[in-house]
């Protein structure tokens, strides 16, 4: 498997799918491969390390749903409670009409339809009026950041619900800022800032010590740069996006959708205790089998699923709690057993979880708008097909 992988890695940099590339593969807590190819920081001629630092974007939303999980073994939630009973702006959300106006919404907004990205809450773009408001309202929160009044996590879910839902509730899945509500209402339940509950119940008991909302200054000739691909060449980009800031500063706006970074070695110790029942292979349990099991249980499904959304990476699978989960094997033509799920980053961060063969695989770049690579693709079946 090593000769195969680290062939992959070769050609596909050559290819120029990516600056620099770090991929591992675990299993039954082993690492049967770690390996690493070009530049972390092209201009500053710094190599690809195994602790290199990486913007990991939406693989955040794993962790959080891990979050939510946790306070629902605790009592002090349940997936079926309204948003409203911890965030009190979600009691009166509106929905956007075809014709432009906006209506009542007919049903509460639940925190399942949060961990099911059901909320009707999309990310910026300019496709629909609600997409159209929420890029405005992303706007609103760059100008406040470089005027040196950034909003924080709760600043964030106030202002998120005000704007009119796509849809009712429940009724459609639709990709988009739910995770971030999320980290407001862990905040809400705990009295925690998001930083501190994920610090202390997640991170420090799994050893990830690299995983944070920023990286420290001591910290930073670890991390990684971004690109984007642009003409079929790799232009370095330095900007911000989605309302976070450079990440080399502690923000008061700690993102539970995309604000993480993290190392594939750290994420390891997330993604394996996945993918053996919550226990961690420092055999800390930071989530019972029964939540892992509900993560990874499809919640939206079937041609409901496939006709609400159209992204390649999603064929042959279903949606969890923030998590795609295999359930078509010919449909993505793959290998993986029905059953693994996991979810990728904007810039390209992938890792899939297996708990049937008890394996996790992790492959981070940093290029914009990479989301699911060939790489990944190809790395996969080369990995289930060495399996013993």
């Amino acid at each position: 498997m090593q000769t195969e992988l680290d062939d992959l890695l070769r050609r596909s940099l050559a290819q120029g799918e990516y600056a620099g590339a770090v991929a591992a593969v675990y299993q039954n807590g082993e690492c049967l491969y770690l390996g690493t190819a070009g530049d972390a920081d092209r201009e500053a001629g710094r190599a690809m390390q195994p602790d290199t630092i990486f913007r990991i974007y939406s693989m955040t939303k794993p962790v959080t749903a891990a979050a939510v999980l946790q306070l629902t073994e605790r009592g002090l939630l349940h997936p079926d409670m309204p948003v409203s009973e911890f965030l009190p702006e979600f009691a009166s959300l509106r929905v956007c009409n075809p014709d432009g106006g906006t209506h009542p919404a007919s049903a509460p907004l639940r925190i399942q339809h949060l961990l099911n990205m059901q909320s009707g809450m999309p990310y910026p773009n300019c496709g629909t009026p609600a997409e159209c408001a929420v890029s405005s309202f992303f706007g609103q929160m760059e100008a406040a950041r470089i005027a040196g009044k950034p909003y924080s996590t709760r600043d964030f879910c106030r202002g998120i619900s005000e704007i009119p839902l796509a849809f009712e509730p429940g009724t459609h899945w639709l990709y988009g800022t739910s995770a971030d509500v999320l980290g407001g209402l862990v905040e809400a339940v705990t009295g925690q800032s998001y930083r501190d509950y994920l610090r202390e119940h997640i991170f420090l008991p799994l050893g990830m010590e690299d995983t944070d909302f920023y990286v420290p200054p001591e910290k930073q000739n670890r991390f990684a740069a971004a690109y984007d691909r642009q003409d079929g060449a790799l232009v370095r980009d330095d900007e911000c996006y989605l309302g976070l800031n450079d990440q080399r500063t502690l923000p008061t706006f700690c993102s539970g959708g995309a604000g993480l970074t993290s190392t594939v070695t750290d994420y390891a110790q997330f993604a394996q205790a996945l993918a053996n029942g919550g226990i961690a292979p420092n055999g800390t349990r930071i989530l019972s089998r029964a939540s892992v099991d509900y993560i990874r249980t499809p919640q939206v499904t079937g041609e409901r699923f496939r006709q609400d959304q159209d992204w390649d990476s999603l064929r042959g699978y279903d949606y969890g709690a923030l998590v795609r989960v295999l359930t078509d094997r010919a449909g993505f033509g793959t290998l993986a057993n029905p059953g693994e799920f996991g979810w990728d980053g904007w810039t390209g961060t992938y890792f899939c979880t297996d708990p049937t063969a008890h394996l996790s695989i992790l492959f981070f770049i940093q290029r914009i708008n990479a989301g699911t690579t060939n790489a990944v693709k190809l790395m996969r079946n080369i990995v289930y097909a060495h399996l013993k």
